[in-house]
């Protein structure tokens, strides 16, 4: 493996991908959450509430099952495929390489393309569900309101509305909240917008009966969102107006919009040891790619707004690349290209964003922070009216107000809000909060990948640890566990302290990445390897425990 390796990444490779590699290749079990001697009696008589059915959920249900402890998900949709079920706007598709981005357990040497579009990953997942075995355990339809400990009973009482408008309850010893990072969209409050006579629509909320052919659309932001949704209309309306609050770094990628040869489907779906080393080979290429770009050398005096040396050569190729795209519309790369370092923001990937703006039907109309609409007309940042019939908003999402879709209240009475504030959230790892015993987050707090990688890996690494936790609370009868303050303030100690050498810690530039305050909320600063290490086992020293039928006060205990 080591030679593998070397071979497809460079010696210069860090060691210890080998557990990693074998485990994505399906040629280790090590990965598998699995009883240490059986599965016990008081396995069937626990039960575990998952909150939403995206991958995340996908994958905690998935592994629950093979243990054979009792689950519920409650998923408000009416569907499996989370944010790939929501997000169905135009161009809508995946930034990560689609033979990485899908389950270690359920390869798919089927992708139609390198770089797959929504409803591909859409059908993929909710085929994976159905394999998995866990939708007779799914409630669709069900949107949570509140979730809330009773330290009488030590467990969560769920609460909502089902499909029909009724209420239910669903009690469980274990809530797991796979709700998702980016699921409230970000709604800004421009002037008059309420009274405007055209159609609004955010770009998380799009509709099918949404008709753009011919049709005057402004489109408001220039993000992940707006960078696919830009190119797939142009040629289809009449005029294209992008409003663009503020420039981003836009890459090219290799294969990004090619299709899947029809001799590489072949290798892949009849070469067992192929497709395999396809999916690592894959990997290598995705994860913390970017990362040297990203660290912030503090002796760096560069004549751009760059953090090292990396990361101004990062500057000049992006910034050749889209003077080369934008062709003979050189009068617009003073608006487009940005004056902050690379990788500031989420890198794009590029769908034809420059080569559209070149078209006679599309028009830039730069610094756009604020807007007003007025009739059937937006008012730009120039005062300039233009008619128009839907404006699209990419606008984003709250990222920070994490676990803003519903109410958390933990041990005496302390809801999440008490504890993170509107958008200052903290966890130990990403997923366990004090006071909130038995309670476990899903891409939580500083657990995206901003250096390059999958989510989809993400939620495997989230769900083992997870899982192995819950089987450890049945095999040793504990009915509550709980994270000690000291080991999340150890944890959130060392996050911070490497997360003032990253980009985002530093750069001039607003990023969904930091909250209000500046603090970096939603991403890691560890490498994918790094973060999978700390998650591979539970340390129990790391948490207190009330073990089963005795008194709860008393048997609170460290591990």
């Amino acid at each position: 493996m080591r030679e593998l390796v070397s071979m497809a990444a460079g010696p210069s490779t860090p060691s210890g991908h080998e557990d990693l590699l074998l485990k994505e290749m399906a040629l280790s079990t090590e990965d598998e959450v699995l009883w240490s001697t059986g599965r016990p009696p008081e396995a069937g008589d626990f039960h575990v509430v998952i909150i939403g059915g995206g991958s995340s959920g996908i994958t905690a249900a998935r592994r629950l099952r093979r243990l054979g402890i009792p689950f519920t998900i409650l998923e408000s949709a009416p569907a499996f495929g989370g944010t790939w079920l929501h997000n169905s706007y135009p161009g809508c598709g995946v930034d990560i390489a689609s033979h990485y981005y899908s389950f270690s357990f359920a390869p798919n040497p089927h992708w139609s393309k390198f770089y797959a579009k929504q409803p591909e990953i859409l059908a993929y997942l909710q085929e994976a569900a159905r394999d998995s075995g866990i939708t007779e355990n799914t409630r669709f339809g069900s949107r949570v309101s509140s979730a809330t400990y009773d330290q009488g009973a030590q467990g969560w009482v769920v609460c909502g509305t089902d499909a029909s408008g009724e209420s239910f309850k669903v009690v469980g010893d274990v809530v797991i909240s796979a709700a998702g990072l980016l699921g409230v969209p970000h709604v800004p409050d421009y002037p008059g917008i309420e009274r405007f006579t055209g159609e609004v629509v955010h770009a998380a909320q799009w509709r099918d009966d949404i008709d753009l052919d011919g049709r005057r659309v402004a489109l408001v932001g220039t993000g992940a969102s707006a960078n696919q949704i830009g190119p797939a209309i142009a040629a289809d309306v009449e005029q294209l107006t992008i409003y663009q609050r503020t420039a981003h770094w836009i890459t090219g990628v290799d294969n990004y919009l090619t299709s899947v040869s029809e001799g590489e489907h072949w290798l892949l779906e009849n070469v067992p040891a192929y497709a395999r080393w396809f999916r690592a080979r894959t990997l290598l290429s995705q994860n913390d790619v970017n990362r040297q770009a990203q660290l912030v050398d503090p002796e760096w005096t560069g004549e751009h707004d760059t953090i090292s040396a990396e990361n101004e050569q990062a500057r000049a190729e992006l910034t050749a690349y889209i003077r080369a795209e934008l062709g003979d519309r050189q009068d617009l790369v003073s608006a487009v290209v940005p004056d902050y370092p690379p990788f500031s923001k989420r890198m794009l990937r590029d769908n034809g964003w420059y080569r559209m703006l070149r078209r006679p039907n599309v028009e830039l109309v730069p610094g756009a922070r604020e807007l007003a609409f007025d009739g059937g007309d937006v008012v730009g940042p120039d005062g300039v009216r233009r008619p128009t019939d839907v404006c699209v908003l990419a606008t984003g999402f709250q990222a920070s107000r994490m676990l803003a879709s519903y109410e958390v209240t933990g041990r005496g009475g302390q809801t999440i809000r008490d504890s993170w504030g509107e958008d200052d959230p903290r966890a130990h790892l990403g997923m366990t909060v004090p006071d909130f015993p038995n309670f476990f987050v899903m891409y939580g707090p500083n657990t995206n990948i901003a250096t390059g990688g999958s989510l989809i890996f993400q939620a495997e690494t989230w769900s083992r640890y997870i899982v192995e936790a819950i089987k450890t609370m049945i095999e040793r009868q504990w009915s509550e566990l709980e994270v000690r303050p000291e080991a999340m303030e150890r944890y959130n100690r060392s996050l911070d302290e490497r997360l003032a050498g990253m980009v985002w810690s530093v750069t001039s530039a607003g990023t969904w990445y930091r909250n209000r305050h500046g603090r970096v909320t939603t991403n890691m600063p560890w490498t994918t390897l790094e973060y999978w290490e700390m998650t591979r086992r539970v340390d129990l020293d790391d948490y207190v425990v009330t073990h089963r039928d005795r008194d709860p006060d008393a048997a609170r205990s460290p591990t």
